[in-house]
């Protein structure tokens, strides 16, 4: 957050200066927008960072090729984590910046121009792709914050021609915007062919079954830039395994040199002061790192292994630099999206009305008592789409016998859910957050699933993490499987991470079947599957 604030505050400051009522009323002249000494003092001090990063680049190049020429050790100059990192920052931040300012520079706008827009796209780039999102989850969310951001930047360098003379003309950014996001999408392309063929070698500290689980759920969930090589403990013999085993704690060195290892995680239950103690004494000079399982889970599959953790975990809340989103900034959006919803979808909901009236002249809506923020109840509205005497008859038909025509329409399109947005202009809801639950089913789930009545720390919503990620769950193992991303969605919530959830909401109901979406093989919650089994 604090490197979020640094490249916010120079962006700002950055804009002040352009935006100078002087500097705005001043005339361009074939020499740029900064004159005098003002323009010897830029040069100066770009000629000095730029002579110095080439120095620092000849000084490391030198001395790492010193270091693989008089060593034996084979390792590569850079291990995957890092090049991922450095690609990833040369794809998405130098690379369109560089393509729109070249796209500037052809159509003839004036060379101090086209540094300025190279700056601000660089410097908005590096800021909103400061905080790490699970963007690698959200194909259609990462799409569209991929385009967003160099339009960001765009946008920025737009801002004196409002208040002065344009330093871009509007036809010359349109033409770079679309240089520059068509670069993202081959960026996009290009990140996942070197992810592909170079994927971070993962070697698991403990047992071959947990090895095995976090390989196979890495390979479910679709990552392509992080396999598990292998494991390093007490060797399961007699027993096939998924992935070999690469030496005891005491080989963790020579296991990490041999097969060029780039991140060790470290299983749950393990002997943790061991492992670090270890790991510290043996691995300190080499480029691999180091992990809990709790922390690789939410940073690469965007979850909270519910069965793997313990109260500590929520030591998040109450830590003196945790920095959740701002109440005002979330409902904020709240009111504007869900007051635009509800102007757009208003004819509909009058349709809707309507044609249930028509059917059975029963009640048009249907009440649902539910849990909200802080524990406390409120009836969650929804058009009804059951027969009037439904609860009478429901022990002798199915749900699908006792659905009405209109109500059959509403389930496919979702629109019985429309009413909800008015309670989300009321405030008892939020467009994002945990799925509220009926008050039986928190009673009963608080005993069986670990930390479920804390789902309650946020208000709950029409769509969230879970939601996008899981679907209904329909069996308590589903209800845990939910609850792991309900946590996630606690600990990262954020204006920005609630507009990627809804853009990521509109293609799991256009492209995928609601029904409830469950690992395909073996999933982590520890003792936990013994109460929330299938």
């Amino acid at each position: 957050m604090t490197i979020v604030r640094l490249h916010v505050a120079l962006l700002i400051g950055l804009v002040a200066v352009l935006l100078d009522p002087a500097a705005a009323s001043a005339k361009t002249s074939a020499d740029g927008f900064v004159g005098g000494g003002a323009k010897i003092a830029i040069f100066a001090l770009a000629g000095l960072a730029i002579a110095a990063v080439v120095a620092a680049a000849i000084e490391v190049t030198f001395r790492t090729m010193r270091e693989g020429k008089w060593s034996s050790d084979t390792a590569p100059v850079l291990s995957a984590l890092t090049a991922q990192r450095y690609y990833t920052r040369i794809l998405y931040g130098l690379a369109p910046a560089s393509v729109a300012s070249a796209i500037a520079l052809v159509r003839g706008v004036e060379v101090s121009a086209v540094v300025f827009l190279f700056a601000v796209m660089t410097i908005t780039a590096t800021a909103l792709r400061a905080k790490e999102r699970p963007l690698h989850l959200m194909p259609i969310a990462r799409v569209v914050f991929n385009a967003a951001v160099p339009a960001a930047g765009i946008a920025v360098a737009l801002i004196p021609g409002a208040f002065g003379e344009a330093i871009i003309g509007p036809h010359t950014a349109v033409a770079a915007l679309a240089a520059a996001v068509t670069t993202t999408f081959m960026a996009d392309w290009l990140e996942s062919r070197f992810e592909s063929d170079r994927p971070v070698w993962t070697a698991v500290i403990g047992s071959a079954s947990f090895a095995n689980k976090l390989a196979s759920e890495i390979e479910d969930t679709g990552i392509r830039g992080y396999k598990v090589v292998g494991y390093i403990g007490e060797e399961l013999a007699g027993q096939p395994a998924r992935v070999p085993w690469l030496g005891s704690l005491d080989d963790v060195r020579n296991a990490v040199r041999g097969e060029s290892i780039d991140l060790l995680v470290i299983a749950p239950q393990s002997r943790r002061l061991e492992i670090f103690e270890r790991a510290a004494r043996e691995c300190l000079d080499l480029q691999v790192r180091m992990i809990e399982a709790t922390a690789l889970y939410e940073g690469l599959l965007g979850h909270v292994p519910i069965g793997t953790i313990n109260s500590a975990w929520f030591q998040f809340i109450m830590h003196p630099r945790y920095s959740p989103s701002s109440p005002l900034s979330k409902r904020a959006l709240d009111l504007l999206v869900s007051g635009m919803m509800l102007l757009g979808a208003l004819p509909f909901m009058a349709l809707c009305a309507l044609a249930i009236k028509l059917e059975d002249r029963g009640p048009i809506f249907y009440r649902q008592r539910r849990v909200g923020e802080e524990g406390r109840e409120f009836d969650m509205l929804k058009f009804r789409m059951l027969r009037p005497d439904a609860d009478d008859l429901w022990g002798s038909m199915t749900e699908d016998e006792l659905l009405t025509r209109t109500g059959r329409f509403m389930r496919k399109t979702h629109f019985n859910e429309l009413p909800q947005l008015w309670q989300v202009f009321r405030g008892e809801m939020s467009l994002v957050g945990p799925r509220p639950e009926p008050p039986e089913l928190v009673n009963e789930l608080s005993g069986l699933v670990p930390y479920y009545e804390r789902r309650a720390l946020v208000k709950p919503g029409l769509t969230g993490w879970a939601q996008v990620r899981c679907g209904y769950a329909g069996s308590r193992f589903g209800t845990a499987w939910k609850m792991c991303h309900d946590l996630y969605y606690i600990k990262h919530r954020s204006a920005a991470f609630d507009l990627l959830i809804l853009l990521q909401t509109v293609h799991v109901l256009v492209e995928r079947d609601r029904e409830e979406q469950l690992p395909a093989k073996d999933f982590i919650l520890g003792d936990t599957i013994e109460f929330v089994g299938h």
